[in-house]
């Protein structure tokens, strides 16, 4: 019932914030720790074929870091933005993506980067307050929502472009 209920949440607050989920959309929903939310993103990220584009506020997990690095030796385009003091962090692995493959954007330190969300191929976007963190998938109380919709992708996408070019 409460899937239901944070669903239905989610779809009137799209509806007012002036994006619209297609009809054939699919929509689920997430909670951490007990729905293995790093290996359902790591699941989108592997399900990759021609891109990828995410915008993480903080970004430790070797799991996820590994699946970007392999979407790339598959000749995916992977692109990520993030926020300047959580890059910062001595357990951020977004540094080492860099030289692997993975364009990396870090917003300016006066703008924090607090999105959390991943496009895959323009059709799948994977949003909630799941941060790619150990902590996020095991301890904390987070959500994970998947919605496969490409009308929703778009708009996601020209989100993360806005993100990117404000980064660059």
């Amino acid at each position: 019932m409460n899937e239901l209920r944070l669903l239905t949440i989610l779809l009137v607050f799209i509806a007012f914030s002036g994006c619209t989920i297609g009809k054939n959309a699919g929509v689920e929903a997430f909670f951490c720790p007990q729905d293995a939310c790093e290996e359902r993103a790591v699941a989108a990220i592997k399900s990759a074929e021609t891109g990828v584009d995410a915008a993480i506020y903080s970004f430790t997990s070797r799991e996820i870091e590994t699946a970007l690095e392999e979407a790339a030796r598959k000749g995916v385009r992977l692109r990520v933005v993030t926020d300047y003091l959580q890059s910062k962090s001595k357990y951020s692995v977004v540094n080492e993506l860099a030289g692997k493959g993975i364009e990396v954007r870090v917003m300016p330190y006066n703008r924090t980067m607090h999105n959390k969300f991943l496009v895959v191929d323009n059709k799948l976007v994977m949003t909630g307050s799941y941060n790619w963190t150990t902590n996020s998938d095991e301890s904390n109380n987070e959500n994970l929502v998947f919605i496969r919709d490409t009308e929703t992708a778009q708009r996601y996408s020209e989100e993360f472009f806005r993100l990117w070019v404000g980064a660059g």
